[in-house]
């Protein structure tokens, strides 16, 4: 059984590696800042509070402040704006345009433990001048205190972000901003499709790359494999044609995802990693020996879909860097068990056929000489 699957094996170790290697190169790039604000097949870009005020049906605007915890204390944001109206629990509504429109952990009954507030106005319709903002720690609902609480005000396209923790009763030091002094602050992320589309690109490249080179050179030791597979020429050849090929599945396994995302995000991964699986499979055929196409593809296709599952397991208890050598490696097992396949399978049909198979045949269909 070991000698049957030891291509699928190797598959999932050199998938293993490249994808430990890549991430390394892409904490080293600084790539998750990168892609900040794409929706990305194997990166999780999501904005922790942008998902809670996105659960919670807020609005978002300019300004706009909002307020996050981890706990089901019950935590106020409040906000006076520059025409000195204030705005909080019990005054959702400004008459300049402000609004209160999340008020979360108010009923100890429906408390969640991943709150969220937010205040804004729609964009070009808030008053100019200074508003000033603080938190107030309105109720305890039984967790521990100090709370830690993040702040995040957004004005004129660029966002900063507060930190402070409060006990039952206290209200954190005001502060006071103004959207025309705040050309220091950070700028909004801005989706970069092209970025997605490069960093997914390089990903299926490197796996492309060694792949073709990890399922070729061990299949020196097989006598019965034609020397011609392991000249310099084919060899590099074909190690380049893996780099291409995998540099197109991961940029059209993309592209797919994020056409798709609108329809759903679980459901535009399942496409985009079938399809980045599919033709790294197909690609994968044409530069490895004795890797039969349609096995092959139909194998990436198939790991393409478990590593759904995988991926999304690796977000809930792991990370996305986690979940990206747990697809790999999946990838690289399920299209390395194809070559170990049809080996088992060759070696089974000349001891059936006692030898009546002839060489030249085996070596038109799968590239393998049989001794004579």
């Amino acid at each position: 059984m070991g000698v049957r699957l030891l291509f699928g094996a190797i598959g999932l170790a050199v998938a293993l590696l490249t994808a430990l290697g890549m991430n390394v190169l892409f904490n080293t790039l600084n790539t998750p800042a990168l892609l900040a604000g794409n929706k990305v097949l194997l990166f999780d870009t999501r904005d922790e509070l942008e998902e809670r005020l996105e659960q919670a049906g807020a609005q978002f605007g300019d300004p706009q402040f909002s307020l996050s915890w981890n706990n089901r204390n019950d935590l106020d944001l409040h906000v006076i704006d520059p025409a000195g109206s204030h705005i909080f629990f019990r005054q959702r509504t400004s008459p300049t345009g402000g609004e209160l429109d999340v008020d979360a952990n108010a009923d100890p009954l429906r408390a969640t433990d991943r709150p969220v507030e937010n205040i804004y106005w729609t964009p070009n319709n808030a008053p100019q001048g200074p508003y000033k903002v603080y938190v107030h720690h309105y109720a305890n609902h039984g967790d521990r205190d100090p709370t830690p609480y993040t702040l995040r005000i957004t004005m004129n396209g660029r966002t900063r972000e507060y930190e402070g923790s409060l006990r039952y009763g206290e209200e954190s030091r005001a502060i006071t901003v103004d959207p025309r002094e705040v050309a220091d602050w950070a700028m909004l992320p801005n989706e970069r499709p092209s970025w997605a589309v490069a960093v997914m690109a390089g990903w299926g490249a490197a796996l492309g790359l060694l792949l073709a080179l990890g399922l070729r050179l061990p299949q020196a030791f097989y006598k019965q494999v034609d020397r011609a597979e392991f000249r310099l020429g084919r060899v590099v050849g074909n190690a380049l044609g893996g780099l291409v090929l995998g540099a197109l599945a991961g940029a059209t396994g993309q592209l797919l995802f994020g056409w798709l995302f609108g329809v759903g995000e679980t459901f535009a991964r399942l496409i985009g990693l079938a399809m980045l699986g599919g033709l790294l499979g197909y690609g994968l055929a044409h530069c490895v020996p004795n890797l039969p196409v349609n096995p092959a593809r139909w194998a990436g296709i198939v790991g393409g879909v478990l590593s759904v599952w995988v991926y999304q397991w690796a977000l809930e208890h792991f990370s996305d860097a986690t979940g990206r050598w747990l697809v790999a490696t999946l990838l690289g097992l399920a299209i390395g068990l194809m070559i170990t396949l049809l080996f088992w399978r060759m070696r089974y049909a000349l001891v059936q056929s006692g030898g009546a198979i002839t060489p030249r045949r085996i070596e038109k269909t799968y590239r393998i000489q049989s001794p004579r």
